[in-house]
Parts: C-alpha cells; structure tokens; sequence
C-alpha cells in the first residue's frame, strides 16, 4: 500500500472513548443533539461539543441546523461500516449502558445483546443473524455474485427477483454502489450492505416484517416477517421479544 493515507489520524478519532459512545449512537442512522448524544456518553455538554467539533471537521458526522437547534448524524454509510469492522475486530464488554432518556440497562445487558444479534440496523441496512441469514440467501439462490473483493453484482436471476419486490424503484440500479459485503461485528461474517440492502430494509419496514424497538437499534421480527422471510428468502428466523 502507497504511504500516502495517514490511517493513524483517523484511527485516532474512533480510539477515543467518547467518541466511540456518540459514533456507536448515531449507528442506527437516527439523528441527535449534542445534549442527547453528551448523555449517552455520560459527559458534560461542553466536552461533547468538543468532541463533536472534532469529529465533524474530520468528516465523520454531519451537523444540520434546523432554526436554533443543531443535529448530528454519521457522514456516511462508509462510516458505519467502519465502525461495524472495528466492532467485530473488538472484545466484548460489560458495561452500564445508559440510554438518551435517562434509561440504565445494565439489567437487561445480557438480553439486549441477544436481541442485537438477532436483528437489529446498521446504519440503513440489515444486520446481525437475521442480516447474514438474507446476505448468504441472496448468494445461494444466484442472485447475486462478486463483482471484485467489496462489490456485488445482480445476475439475470436476481434482475427477475428484483422486479418482484414490493414498491421497487426502477433507479436503484443505476446507483452506487448497488450491493456489498459488510463485516457483521457479532457474526464475524457478512451481511448486506449498499443500496439493494437500503432498499430490502425499507421495504421490511413498510411492509411490517420487522419493527423497531425502542432506545437500541435491535429490531423485532413480526409473525408476518417470519413468515415472508422464510417464503420469500427460505430462511428460519426467531421473534425478538417485545421492546
């Protein structure tokens, strides 16, 4: 590799401590304030303006203004799956987690991470068991194959699939990048990412196979998504208990 890239300037910024608490919140692609995301970090508001002024300048999150008020949310897809890969690269911890409304979880720890892993969203796609379980779905029916070491492309087969998703658009296709692999941090394997993964996830969430659940990005597989996801993808997968 050219020595050309300083990695060590950005692995820096996911090192920090504080920084990885507002990085992994704003995961699930939702958008916070700073007083949301300072509390999630369990800091004061100054240092996580602090902390968020670096991390915006280093195009990492995105701050929006709406009249007085400022939101924050990651810059990109890219991002998540940076966060994703450093995840499954990292050990497990125990920890007290408290969430944006005040909510302390160190009860519940070990049943949330169960349900984490069951489903839950990685920025705008489907991760976790129920997300690898689509990924090799796609693979073994010949819908897709490898277009290169981080790409996939649609087949014949997969085109004619396409065409039978509820609410498709025609220009999905045509956008970049239509589908990748995407390290899953509790499967040590690959889910779907990309646009063909946006996609399937809008449409679960439309069509009510799966809900969300509240304060995680976990999500609950419905009766009807378990249903349609064993008829449309032939994939067995377990109702997460309610949220």
């Amino acid at each position: 590799m050219a020595n050309d890239v300083d990695i060590a300037e950005t692995a820096a910024l996911f090192g920090d401590r504080v920084r990885a608490e507002i990085l992994i919140a704003l995961l699930d692609q939702t958008s916070m304030s700073a007083g949301q995301l300072a509390f999630v970090a369990n800091v004061s508001p100054q240092t996580a303006s602090f902390h968020l002024q670096k991390l915006t300048a280093a195009s990492l999150v995105r701050r929006e203004r709406n009249g007085r008020n400022a939101s924050y949310s990651l810059a990109g897809a890219s991002v998540a799956s940076a966060i994703e890969a450093l995840a499954a690269l990292s050990p497990s911890r125990k920890a007290i987690h408290r969430s944006a409304n005040g909510a302390f979880s160190q009860g519940r720890q070990p049943a949330m991470a169960g349900k984490l892993r069951a489903a839950r969203t990685c920025y705008d796609h489907l991760a976790g068991q129920a997300g690898v379980m689509l990924h090799d779905s796609l693979i073994r029916a010949g819908y897709l194959v490898r277009a290169g070491a981080k790409k996939y492309k649609l087949t014949s087969a997969g085109d004619r699939w396409l065409e039978t998703i509820p609410n498709y658009r025609a220009g999905v296709k045509t956008r970049a990048v239509f589908a990748r692999p995407c390290l899953d941090w509790s499967e040590g394997r690959a889910h779907l990412a990309g646009i063909l993964g946006s996609r399937l996830l809008d449409m679960f969430f439309e069509e009510r196979w799966i809900v969300r659940m509240r304060n995680t990005r976990a999500v609950r597989i419905t009766e009807l998504g378990l249903s349609e996801f064993q008829k449309q993808f032939g994939i067995a997968l377990r109702v997460n208990s309610q949220s």
